[in-house]
C-alpha cells in the first residue's frame, strides 16, 4: 500500500502533462550538449587543413557578403547566418577563454599581475589554443549556416503539414486504411534525419556546402507529410 502510495505521481496524467514540457526541454537540451561535444572533439583534433577558409569561402557564396565575418564592427545589413555565427563565438569564446580566465592570464605582464603563473603554462600551448580558437569559429560558423535554413524548413514543414492533411481528408472520403506504424514511423525518421543531420554537419572535418543543408531538410519534410497524411482520428 505504501509503495502505491508513494508511486502515484508515476501514473498521474495531468502530472505527466504539465511536466512533459520539463521533459522534453530536458531531453533536447541533453541531445544539443551530445552533438556539441561530439562536434568540439571532432573538429579540433580532425580538421583538415585550412578548413575555416574554405567555411568562409561557401558562405561568401551563400549570401554574397566578402568582408570580414569576425569584425566587431555593427552592420544592419548582415545576414542571419553572419549575425548568429557572430553571437555563437562570441558565446563560446566567452565561455572556453573568460571564464577560465585565458585571456586574463595572457594579457598578465608581470608576477604581480592575475594569472602570470598560469600564463607560463599556457605560452608554450599557445599554438594549441589558436588551433582550438580557430574549431570555435568553424562551429559558429555552421550553426549560422543551419539558422540561415531555418526559415525555409519552417517553410517546408507548414507546407508538407497542409498537404498531408488534405490526403488525409481525401483518404477518409475514400475510406482507405488509416495505419498508426507509417505515421509513427514517420515521426522516428523525422526526429532522428534532423538531429543526425545536425551531428554531421557540426563534426564533418572535412568542407560542406551550406546547401547540403536542403538534404535533410526537405526529407524531414516528406516526413512531416506522412506524419499528416497517416495521422489517425483519435490524435
Amino acid at each position: 500500500m505504501a509503495a502505491k502510495a508513494s508511486g502515484w505521481y508515476m501514473n498521474s496524467l495531468p502530472l505527466k502533462f504539465l511536466l512533459s514540457p520539463f521533459k522534453a526541454l530536458y531531453t533536447v537540451f541533453l541531445i544539443v550538449l551530445i552533438i556539441f561535444g561530439l562536434s568540439l572533439i571532432s573538429q579540433n583534433y580532425l580538421q583538415t587543413p585550412d578548413l575555416l577558409n574554405q567555411e568562409l569561402k561557401h558562405m561568401e557564396l551563400v549570401q554574397h557578403d566578402k568582408r570580414s565575418l569576425w569584425q566587431d564592427e555593427n552592420r544592419p545589413s548582415e545576414n542571419i547566418n553572419t549575425s548568429v555565427a557572430r553571437l555563437s563565438y562570441h558565446a563560446l569564446s566567452t565561455m572556453f577563454f573568460e571564464w577560465t580566465q585565458v585571456n586574463t592570464a595572457l594579457a598578465a605582464q608581470t608576477e604581480t599581475d592575475f594569472g602570470y603563473r598560469f600564463k607560463n603554462y599556457l605560452m608554450p600551448r599557445l599554438d594549441l589554443l589558436k588551433h582550438f580558437d580557430k574549431t570555435l569559429q568553424l562551429i559558429s560558423l555552421r550553426i549560422g549556416n543551419i539558422f540561415l535554413f531555418v526559415g525555409l524548413a519552417f517553410t517546408a514543414y507548414v507546407l508538407a503539414l497542409i498537404d498531408g492533411l488534405v490526403m488525409r481528408r481525401i483518404r477518409q472520403k475514400n475510406a482507405s486504411r488509416e495505419s498508426a506504424g507509417i505515421y509513427h514511423r514517420a515521426k522516428y525518421w523525422r526526429s532522428g534525419i534532423i538531429w543526425l543531420s545536425i551531428l554531421f554537419y557540426l563534426c564533418s572535418p572535412f568542407t560542406l556546402s551550406p546547401y547540403w543543408l536542403l538534404l535533410p531538410i526537405f526529407s524531414s519534410a516528406y516526413m512531416v507529410f506522412l506524419q499528416a497524411k497517416y495521422l489517425k482520428k483519435y490524435l
